[in-house]
């Protein structure tokens, strides 16, 4: 189960394009494992985590980490921040992250 505190959000990015929001632990809260959040996001949608997530080496205090995550034949930009606790999967398509966050809805539970 994805626990989080807010349901999942597809707003603007930024930088351009959509992401899809997910707000998890508490600000500065480096208990909380994007890693094994990330292996059950792609565990839920049906990727194989070998193969399809890409991440730099864990680094003990590790923060502001980018990766990609192959989803289909879309490549989605990772970003997670232990500092505001949040992930966030990044692309140029809103209808991409849509297909993303509407197969991962059974497995999200906001507490």
């Amino acid at each position: 189960m994805i626990k989080l505190h807010s349901p999942l959000e597809i707003k603007p990015d930024p930088r351009g394009g959509w992401q899809l929001v997910f707000w998890t632990g508490n600000a500065f809260d480096y208990t909380t494992s994007f890693r094994a959040l990330l292996d059950d996001i792609t565990q839920a949608l049906g990727q194989e985590a070998q193969h399809d997530l890409q991440l730099p080496p864990y680094e003990v205090g590790e923060d502001f980490v980018e990766g990609t995550l192959r989803f289909g034949s879309s490549s989605l930009r990772i970003y997670y921040e232990h500092s505001l606790s949040y992930l966030a999967l990044m692309c140029d398509s809103a209808r991409v992250l849509q297909d993303v966050a509407d197969r991962l809805r059974a497995s999200v539970q906001v507490v």
